[in-house]
């Protein structure tokens, strides 16, 4: 089955390239070239000249007859994980909404018509990542996808919406059957007024999300600041304590990336504070 990830850009060996290394399903996958031609639907000759060029310059590790993701990939993701600055500017609030929860923080952006996590606080409660960082996951789905399409405008975000959906979600989509796009639209707008989304069972079955938006300084949407656990342990009572915490992690996040409003916000929360320690 050809790669659902792989994009044609009209470089035909560049397209054969990444439909390879986008063909491991998991980072810890070793795949025989026989299993990659399977996946990727490219002749077995050039399954073997191409996984040899990428294993000469490190992007996949051959393991015997088996080829695995090499750890150049692994270096040039660090280097775009660190020049991204929203991704620097949200840690320390992640790290602060993890300590506050013991739930996984996680940091998400828009990438075309998907969300990519770039960060994870994880929780010691969970013994597997929820998500992959840098995986493509559905922008129409999930509490974080809610919060990067809600601020966009209309024709933007619901021309994304049915994107994800073609891309993700290819057997439903077709003829938008199954799709209250009404209901979707009111969602968004619901999620803007009140600055919060929270998603349970969407992506993932049993785990829930609660998301806020991270502004840069020109007022634009930039990244979703997410708390994300089991359901069963984000349930009304915890909901109410979180949606709080996440909303302040965001907004201080957004200061930090010089939103004047996340700026006003915390300059009265200040004075606030201050007046209560006087009285």
């Amino acid at each position: 089955m050809p790669s659902e990830e792989a994009r044609a850009t009209r470089v035909g060996v560049l397209d054969k390239a990444m439909a390879i290394l986008e063909a491991f399903p998991r980072g810890e996958s070793a795949l025989l070239p026989q299993e990659i031609a399977e996946r990727t639907g490219l002749p077995l000759p050039t399954v073997y000249r191409l996984a040899q060029a990428l294993a000469e310059h490190g992007l996949l590790m051959k393991e015997g007859s088996r080829f695995r993701l090499g750890l150049t990939l692994l270096r040039l993701g660090l280097l775009v994980a660190e020049s991204i600055d929203v991704r620097r500017q949200a840690l320390p609030h992640l790290t602060w909404l993890n300590s506050q929860t013991g739930e996984n923080a996680e940091l998400h952006i828009r990438q075309h018509e998907a969300r990519v996590v770039i960060e994870v606080v994880r929780s010691p409660h969970n013994l597997r990542p929820f998500a992959e960082i840098g995986a493509p996951l559905p922008l129409h789905r999930g509490a974080a996808g809610k919060i990067l399409l809600a601020w966009l405008p209309d024709e933007e975000r619901l021309a994304l919406a049915h994107a994800s959906r073609e891309r993700f979600d290819s057997e439903r989509a077709a003829g938008e059957r199954g799709w209250d796009v009404g209901g979707f639209v009111a969602e968004l707008e619901r999620v803007r007024r009140q600055g919060w989304a929270y998603s349970e069972g969407e992506r993932v079955a049993g785990v829930a999300g609660l998301a806020a938006p991270i502004f840069d300084r020109g007022g634009q949407v930039v990244a979703a600041l997410t708390l994300v656990a089991p359901a069963a342990r984000l349930g009304p009572e915890q909901r109410e304590r979180a949606i709080p915490l996440v909303c302040e992690a965001a907004r201080r996040a957004s200061y930090d990336m010089g939103h004047t409003a996340s700026a006003a916000g915390l300059a009265s929360m200040a004075s606030s504070e201050r007046q209560e320690q006087r009285h």
